[in-house]
C-alpha cells in the first residue's frame, strides 16, 4: 500500500524539524512552498497524505489542498495553521475537504498520531474504491456475457458502437466520455426481453408491425433498469433510458449520439455504410448535426479489406457471410469479430476444416502494419 507522506511549508526550518522527528517512521517527502509541492505531486504522486501549512505566499494552504484533491481525490489532506479562527477552519474543510485541522506549533507526537490516522483512512478509501471498481467491472462483464449468450447478433455490434460513439463524442466534447462509451456497449441489453427472431429482424432493419415495434420500444427502459443496479452507472442508465426520445435540447447529446449510431448499425446490415447514412438523412428521429458527424467518422475511418483468418482482429465486422469449404454459413454477415470467434476459427483451420478465404470485413483505417497482405477495396 502507498504510505508516502508529503509535508509542505514555506519555511525550510519547519520542514527539517518535522523530518528529524518523523523520518524513521514514515516515507517522507518535503516541499518548500506550494509551487514546489504541486511539481512534486505531478512528478512523484500520488501521495497517501499531504500535510500543508495554511499561510504561504501566492497559493494558500486551502487552495493547495483543493488542487491536491482535484489531482488525486483519494489523497488524505491535513492542514497546519497558526490562525485557528473559525472562518479559516470552515474554508479549509469546505474547499479542501480536510481530514484533520491542526494548530501550529504542532508537537511531533500529535502530528505522528494524525499521520497514522490519515494513512489508515487512505487504506480504507482506496480499498473501497478498488472493491467498487472490481464490482463495476465484474457486473459489466456479466451483463455483456448475458447479452452475448441471449442475443449474439446484438452483442456482435458492441465494440463498433463504442468506437463510433467515442469518436463522435470527442468532436462534440461530450463529458465524461467513458459514460458514453459504456452506454454504447450496453444500450442493447434490453433486447434480452425480445423473442430472438424479432430482435434479429429489428437489427436487420426489416419491417415490423406496430405491436412488435412497441415491444422493441420498451427495450431501452429494461436495459436502463438493469444498468442502474450497478454502482456508478446511474448516469449511463439515464442515457440509455432516453434512446427513443426525439432530438431536443432537453435530451442529452450522448443519448442522441447513441440513437444515430444504433440505427446506423441496423440500416447498414445489407447496405454500404454511406448508403445507409443517406437513407437516414432528413428523418426527424435524428439530430442532423450528429448524423453528419457520424457520416464524417464513417467516411474517414471505415474501409473494407480482404483478410485471412490469421489477420482477423477484434472490432472488424463481416461484410459477407463467413463460409466453410463446403459453403455452409459459419458466421452471418454483419457480425463483429471478437477474440473468442478468432480463436474458434483458428482452431477450425488447425483441425483441417477451414474457412473460405479471403474474408471481406469492414475495419477502421488504416489497415494495421501487421496485416501486410490485406487488400483495401473501398466502401463505395
Amino acid at each position: 500500500m502507498n504510505k508516502r507522506v508529503l509535508l509542505v511549508d514555506d519555511d525550510p526550518n519547519v520542514l527539517q524539524g518535522f523530518k528529524r522527528n518523523l523520518r524513521k517512521h514514515y516515507e517522507l517527502s518535503l516541499a518548500v512552498g506550494p509551487h514546489e509541492a504541486l511539481a512534486t505531486i505531478r512528478n512523484e504522486g500520488p501521495f497517501a497524505v499531504v500535510v500543508s501549512d495554511m499561510q504561504m505566499p501566492e497559493i494558500s494552504g486551502v487552495e493547495l489542498l483543493a488542487r491536491v484533491r482535484e489531482m488525486h481525490e483519494h489523497t488524505v489532506r491535513v492542514m497546519l495553521t497558526g490562525n485557528a479562527d473559525q472562518k479559516t477552519a470552515v474554508d479549509a474543510v469546505n474547499e479542501g475537504c480536510i481530514f484533520r485541522f491542526l494548530g501550529k506549533p504542532c508537537p511531533p507526537e500529535v502530528l505522528a498520531k494524525t499521520l497514522d490516522a490519515a494513512l489508515e483512512q487512505y487504506r480504507l478509501v482506496t480499498a473501497e474504491a478498488d472493491l467498487l471498481s472490481k464490482t463495476v467491472s465484474g457486473s459489466i462483464r456479466v451483463l455483456t456475457q448475458v447479452l452475448s449468450l441471449a442475443m449474439p447478433e446484438a452483442f456482435g455490434l458492441t465494440q463498433e458502437a463504442r468506437t463510433l460513439a467515442r469518436e463522435v463524442g470527442k468532436q462534440m466534447n461530450v463529458q465524461p466520455l467513458w459514460e458514453l462509451e459504456m452506454a454504447a456497449m450496453l444500450m442493447r441489453l434490453g433486447y434480452v426481453s425480445l423473442p430472438a427472431e424479432i430482435a434479429k429482424r429489428y437489427l436487420r432493419a426489416e419491417p415490423l408491425d406496430g405491436k412488435l415495434l412497441a415491444l422493441v420500444d420498451e427495450t431501452p427502459a429494461l436495459g436502463s433498469e438493469l444498468v442502474a443496479s450497478i454502482p456508478r452507472l446511474e448516469n449511463v442508465a439515464a442515457l440509455i433510458s432516453r434512446l427513443n426520445d426525439p432530438p431536443s435540447p432537453q435530451v442529452p447529446a450522448a443519448s442522441q449520439i447513441l440513437k444515430v449510431v444504433g440505427d446506423f448499425q441496423r440500416y447498414r446490415h445489407d447496405r454500404s455504410p454511406l448508403v445507409a447514412l443517406r437513407e437516414m438523412e432528413g428523418s426527424p428521429a435524428y439530430d442532423p448535426k450528429i448524423l453528419a458527424l457520424v457520416a464524417e467518422v464513417v467516411e474517414a475511418t471505415y474501409r473494407q479489406v480482404e483478410v485471412l483468418v490469421s489477420q482477423l482482429t477484434e472490432g472488424m465486422v463481416l461484410e459477407e457471410h463467413l463460409l466453410d469449404h463446403a459453403g455452409r454459413i459459419l458466421v452471418a454477415k454483419g457480425h463483429e469479430v471478437h477474440d473468442s470467434l478468432i480463436q474458434k476459427l483458428k482452431a477450425l483451420c488447425r483441425s483441417g476444416n477451414g474457412v473460405q478465404e479471403p474474408i471481406l470485413v469492414r475495419t477502421l483505417a488504416p489497415v494495421p502494419d501487421h496485416q501486410p497482405e490485406a487488400e483495401a477495396v473501398g466502401i463505395g
